[in-house]
């Protein structure tokens, strides 16, 4: 039997667009061939192709293989390099070179320019015709391919060129001779740089995914600064020139007073920023040097939140399903702004509707379309409250009432009274943590047995930020922050794997990208009804559902620490103090109440006094049980001997 020459490689030879094979083997075939796919998923994918639509995108599209794993086989395919974006940084005089709208029409990214020929990132290299227009635009003898993952390479070139354009339209202005801040500053035709500038800023803004844009003015223009993953980063500087101009474009777009400069303004628009409809929420304060402006983002096509991807505990995630699931009652999402609640309000409301369900929210903004959900904008200058539009929505025939915010007395007592009526009512809350949501009712005039009878769950949460996934390396926590957490470095478990990220091209030098909820859902037991009733504090009902299982924001973000999805840093940051601590057991330290006498695990005897005639808890220096009236040993004074005999019983009423 004569043996089998090995298979030889497709021969490629060059074009003037780049690079073109005579002969080379199918994408299917060569991922089959690496193991990427088997022959009936080849054939799934071949049946599924839509008109028009590559093979690697039907596959990728399909979830059959990953974008990584189709551009490898394209390289491969084409004998073309592959391209990491996040690690290679491109170069703005080969960005210069390609107009933002024709890099975005073929889906290019210039990286770099060698003599005469231009080396792209892309996700096509065989559209030759694209690689025709790039080499005629970019004026180069040559455009070389570099294949690269169609959402990275999508990501990336929205970032560098919003970037870029908002670095140029800066230079365009003279900052030779600034401006009077004191004149009023007028939009006209000449003012067009402007316009383009505060387009491109929130060009810039959406592509970071930033949910705040902070322009705020000293002394030699404004410092423009962009709220990522819950922290400022600084952006660029506008000279102080064109600062008038800038602030008056901003407060015109909103519907703002652009002659009023000394009393807060608040505003709103619509704006369409590269297809997508954005809301901006737009709030202006003088300030010394002239006024900040702060515009909140909120990007109406941005993909809503599945209640898997919120990064809940699986206990706390299934207490709140649980609970939203339940015909009646009131579920409490509590934390400050910028904590995520409505998000995870509607997550976990989208995850138990059903089509017989009625559900009605009531919402300032309405930051979410839901199919199947009818949504109320409040509007308070038209009398639109919380309050009213709770009344009207109560006749509406609901099953499920969403309330935004519970920000009054009169719409906690609606809130609480639709409860009670047959409806499940959902609402947000400022408070630090759970047990501090029922005080909070309280305090806002709501009876604690209305409180008790009504609510069902109060889930409190924090945002906390990943560790970067491209950066991560093993890193050992600072021994201060384990002691500020309470902890120490020999009681972390022994597989704890803590992480830390040094920065990198994904996370723009942060060490981390992307955000994660920390929770602690306080499910309201007979017990913690109880404790509501009797008007017991919030460190008691703490301490009451930590005994039921519940595990507090602060451990359930020290044990996301210790496997490495955020730093021990960021726990301490993001997490309060924890309410209510709970005693623990010396042998095993299992959680214990303070009247127990043994643990309830390991029947470690425990050292707290107890009366001989109830058991109960008492004090060393108590003489008398105040449960059961049983005369207890008299504490023993300096120098006395101890008596044999205890005094006889007080007499019983």
């Amino acid at each position: 039997m004569a043996s089998q020459k090995p298979e030889q490689p497709p021969t490629a030879k060059p074009s003037a667009g780049g690079w073109s094979n005579s002969r080379r083997i199918r994408l299917g075939e060569l991922l089959v061939r690496a193991g990427v796919l088997t022959g009936e998923q080849l054939a799934v994918a071949i049946d599924n192709k839509a008109p028009n639509e590559r093979l690697g995108a039907t596959i990728v599209r399909l979830g059959l293989a990953s974008e990584d794993d189709v551009a490898d086989g394209v390289a491969t395919q084409l004998r073309l390099p592959r391209i990491d974006l996040l690690e290679e940084r491109p170069d703005p005089a080969a960005v210069d070179r390609v107009p933002a709208r024709l890099a975005a029409r073929h889906g290019v990214l210039p990286i770099r320019i060698v003599g005469d020929v231009l080396v792209v990132a892309t996700a096509e290299p065989s559209d030759i015709a694209a690689l025709d227009d790039l080499r005629m635009a970019a004026k180069v003898r040559m455009v070389r391919s570099m294949v690269a993952t169609p959402s990275t390479l999508d990501q990336l070139r929205r970032q560098v060129y919003s970037q870029d354009a908002t670095k140029d339209l800066i230079d365009e202005f003279d900052d030779s001779s600034p401006a009077d801040l004191d004149d009023e500053p007028e939009i006209t035709e000449t003012s067009q740089p402007v316009v383009r500038l505060v387009d491109s800023l929130l060009a810039d803004a959406v592509n970071s995914r930033a949910s705040d844009i902070h322009l705020e003015p000293d002394r030699d223009g404004i410092r423009m600064r962009l709220r990522i993953d819950g922290l400022l980063r600084e952006r660029a500087r506008v000279p102080r020139s064109m600062s008038g101009q800038l602030i008056s474009r901003i407060k015109i777009q909103s519907g703002l007073d652009i002659s009023e400069r000394r009393l807060p303004q608040d505003g709103r628009s619509m704006v369409r920023v590269e297809g997508v409809e954005v809301d901006l929420r737009v709030s202006t304060m003088p300030t010394l040097y002239g006024e900040t402006v702060v515009i909140r983002l909120l990007p109406k096509g941005a993909d809503r939140v599945k209640v898997d991807e919120l990064g809940l505990a699986e206990d706390v995630l299934d207490r709140v399903l649980f609970a939203m699931d339940r015909p009646q009652g009131m579920v409490l999402v509590t934390g400050p702004t910028g904590s995520g609640k409505t998000t995870t309000l509607y997550a976990a409301l989208e995850a138990v509707t059903r089509p017989t369900r009625n559900v009605l929210t009531l919402e300032d903004p309405v930051e979410y379309q839901l199919p199947g959900v009818n949504q109320t904008q409040i509007n308070a200058k038209i009398g639109l409250t919380f309050a009213r539009g709770l009344r009207s929505v109560l006749r509406q025939d609901p099953d499920v009432v969403l309330v935004g915010e519970i920000r009054d007395a009169e719409t906690a007592h609606l809130a609480v009274e639709a409860s009670l009526t047959g409806h499940l009512v959902l609402a947000t809350l400022h408070t630090n943590d759970a047990a501090s949501a029922i005080g909070r009712l309280v305090d806002l005039g709501v009876d604690r047995f209305l409180v008790a009878s009504s609510l069902l769950l109060v889930l409190a949460q924090r945002l906390t930020r990943r560790t970067c996934d491209r950066c991560a390396v093993p890193q050992a926590p600072d021994p201060q922050v384990l002691r500020r957490l309470g902890l120490e470095a020999a009681s972390l478990p022994a597989d704890a794997r803590p992480t830390a990220g040094p920065g990198c091209r994904t996370c723009e030098g942060s060490g981390a990208r992307g955000r994660l909820s920390i929770g602690e859902a306080l499910s309201v037991s007979s017990e913690v009804r109880e404790l509501i009733l009797s008007g017991a504090s919030e460190a008691a009902i703490a301490r009451r559902a930590r005994l039921e299982g519940m595990v507090t924001m602060r451990e359930d973000a020290v044990l996301r620490a210790s496997n490495g999805v955020i730093t021990f840093d960021e726990a301490l940051r993001t997490t309060p103090e924890p309410a209510g601590e709970v005693a623990r057991c010396p042998s095993c330290a299992a959680a214990v109440a303070d009247d127990y006498l043994v643990c309830p695990q390991c029947a470690h005897p425990l050292g707290t006094e107890h009366c001989s005639g109830c058991g109960r808890a008492v004090e060393s220096v108590w003489t008398t049980c105040p449960w059961c009236r049983h005369t207890l040993a008299s504490p023993v004074a300096a120098g006395d001997e101890p008596s044999d005999q205890l005094p006889a019983p007080a007499p019983i009423d």
